[in-house]
This record gives structure tokens, C-alpha cells and sequence, in this order.
């Protein structure tokens, strides 16, 4: 057989949304579930060849030579949870207008870390982390020490499911994640899968050694700018439609979901959201499918193109921080042992840090 969709609990499935969605290991962790496919080199016009039924588990033979596997009462209970967009509104996506929109790498440039005692020094530190997305640090001490006090000038700590100040170490595998392998990472959002996404990452580094292992920026406003320019409607919808995210190890199972470019009631852009590995399976309802796909893939090939990437080397005493609700972030492969410290504080907090600076 061959076609281009499948009839599950009476209604039709799109193939090319079935492809995208296989539930084997191939296609994704056992465990954790996060995505091992690369979904966006899947074809869009993609057929099914062949298909049979074992079971609960659905197996699919592809048109580009892939096999996936699928649970029946899955797909069931996607197919009742179909999702529309939000309704469509005649507001344009806005910009803030006091922010640095950068389609292109700006010139490196860091700050000793001595300006966390200085209130004039560090306003200036601050102020690039608001027109830029990020800041760094140079000539920090090793440990945790550094890290808890430039998160205490933004706010303080925030817990999470890593801890307060959590170790990332090559070859150790404390959670279920991508971030603690060496392949090269695509450049994400942190915590799709919390309601109340990071508002800050900082990285400090500890110890590195071997090659490869830089850390690779990109500021998701410049890239939404630019992703309407070119796709006005597509940008419109990532504003309406929601994207669902997971994070599941033992005794864990956090879901949340929101626009991939969340506004404010106004139409402003206030935070980009998009993590392809903990991307949860929602079936847009009928007449969306390729719309949603199309536009997710489409803001992607914006953001993930090389030319845009700021790439931080990294070596022991640097710390970097990161607007988690403007950057993505990434990592290129490495070799060698790679440690560094991390932490994450609130959004509201980094706003309100701006403000006391009066920078807001």
C-alpha cells in the first residue's frame, strides 16, 4: 500500500505527521523520549509503503526507506486531543524597539569579573545583557562561589529538577538529558517543559580539555524579525498555535506547553520557546498539519543557520550568561573532558534587576 495518511479511531492521520512522530528507538530515547530523529530532513510529501498492526504497536514502512513504530492508544488519544491555533487576530508581531536585534554575530567582548563589585561597572554589564541577550565574564576563581554571586546580582538561585548550582561533567549522566552527551547540541530554549521557563542560564567553566565543545548563541527576536519577513502567516500562527513539551526520567514527568513566539496582549514578542529534543506529539486538527509543521520548520531554518551562530570558546574562569527567554543555545561536539558549573534565576527577577539599574 501506499498513501499519504493513515485512519486511526476514524480519522485520518497525516503520513508526513506520522513520520515525524515514531515512537521507536530509533526515533526516540526509550526513556527520557526525547527526539533522536532529525525531523526537519524529513520529506513533506513523504508516503506511507506499507503498514501492519502487532499488537498495540503500529509499524510503518516509509517511502525514504525508514521504519517507525507506534502505539495504537497513542495515536487514539492524539487523534481526540486534536489541537486548533488560537484564534487569528489583525495584530502584527512587534518588536521591542530598546533591544539590539542581531541577524550577525556582534564583536566578542566580556567583562572582568571584578565588576560585580562595582554598581557603575556592572549597570554597564547589564545593560549588554539587556540590549544583547548575553554577557561575559572573564577571570572568575573556580567553584561554585562565582556563579551563586553573579546570580545573586540577578535575582537569586533558582531550583530546578538539576538543583540549585548543578554540575554538567562529560561522561557522568546524572539525568536522562541530551546536554550531559557530546554530540553537537542544536540551539534551544531551556524548560519547554515548565510553565515558567528559566529566565537566565549561567555557565561557568571549570575544566576543559581536547577540542570542540564551544558555546553557540543565537537571538531568537532577530530571528522571529526575520522569519516574518519572510513568512508573515507562519509567524502569526507560532504566536497562536501551542507546542507541548516533556521531561521524564524516574520518578519525574513534567509537561507544559506555549507559542513557540509568545506575546503580550499588545502583540510584543516577550519569549521565544522551542526545544525540538522535548517536543511532546499534539495532532493539529484538520487543515493545520503541514500550516504548523511548515511554520515550526521554517522558524528553525531561520534561527539554525550558521551565519547567525556567536560562538563562545570556552576555558576555565569564563562565565556566560544567557537570556533563556531571547537566546537559543547550543553546543558544538567535543572530545575530552568538559566540566562546567550552571544555574538558573527568573525572568521577573532579571526584569527587575534592569529596572533598579534604571535601565527599564
Amino acid at each position: 500500500m501506499a498513501g499519504d495518511s493513515l485512519t486511526i479511531a476514524g480519522e485520518a492521520i497525516p503520513a508526513r505527521w506520522l513520520r515525524d512522530h515514531g515512537e521507536d528507538e530509533a526515533s526516540r530515547h526509550p526513556d527520557s523520549l526525547q527526539r533522536r530523529t532529525d525531523t526537519f530532513a524529513i520529506d513533506s510529501s513523504v508516503q506511507i509503503t506499507a503498514c501492519h498492526v502487532d499488537g498495540d504497536r503500529l509499524h510503518i514502512d516509509w517511502s525514504d526507506g525508514a521504519t517507525t513504530e507506534h502505539s495504537v492508544d497513542g495515536l487514539t488519544r492524539v487523534v481526540r486531543d486534536r489541537r486548533a491555533p488560537a484564534p487569528a487576530t489583525d495584530r502584527p508581531l512587534r518588536f521591542p524597539d530598546d533591544i539590539t536585534l542581531w541577524s550577525r554575530p556582534p564583536e566578542p567582548s566580556a567583562f572582568d569579573v571584578g565588576v560585580l563589585d562595582d554598581d557603575a561597572l556592572w549597570r554597564e554589564a547589564l545593560d549588554h545583557l539587556r540590549r544583547f541577550g548575553w554577557v561575559t565574564f572573564e577571570g572568575a576563581e573556580l567553584g561554585d562561589e562565582p556563579t551563586r554571586r553573579l546570580a545573586a546580582r540577578l535575582g537569586y538561585v533558582r531550583n530546578s529538577i538539576f538543583g540549585d548550582i548543578w554540575p554538567m561533567n562529560s561522561g557522568a549522566f546524572e539525568h536522562q538529558d541530551s546536554a550531559y552527551e557530546s554530540f553537537a547540541l542544536d540551539v534551544h530554549t531551556d524548560g519547554t517543559y515548565s510553565h515558567d521557563a528559566p529566565g537566565t542560564i549561567i555557565f561557568a567553566q571549570q575544566a576543559r580539555t581536547g577540542d570542540g565543545g564551544a558555546s553557540v548563541l543565537v537571538d531568537g527576536f532577530a530571528a522571529a524579525r526575520d522569519f516574518q519577513a519572510l513568512n508573515p502567516d507562519g509567524a502569526d500562527l507560532l504566536t497562536r498555535y501551542s507546542v507541548r513539551a516533556h521531561f521524564i526520567e524516574p520518578g519525574l514527568h513534567l509537561v507544559a506547553e506555549r507559542p513557540p513566539l509568545r506575546v503580550d496582549p499588545e502583540g510584543q514578542l516577550v519569549q521565544v520557546s522551542f526545544n525540538n529534543y522535548d517536543r511532546s506529539p499534539v495532532l493539529p486538527i484538520d487543515g493545520f498539519v503541514d500550516a504548523v509543521i511548515d511554520a515550526y520548520n521554517g522558524f528553525r531554518a531561520i534561527f539554525s543557520d550558521p551565519a547567525r551562530a556567536l560562538v563562545h570558546p570556552w576555558e576555565p574562569g569564563r562565565l556566560l550568561v544567557l537570556d533563556n527567554w531571547r537566546c537559543f543555545h547550543g553546543r558544538t561536539s567535543f572530545t575530552g573532558e568538559r566540566r562546567f558549573l550552571g544555574c538558573y534565576t527568573n525572568h521577573e527577577d532579571l526584569e527587575g534587576a534592569y529596572r533598579v539599574a534604571g535601565l527599564a
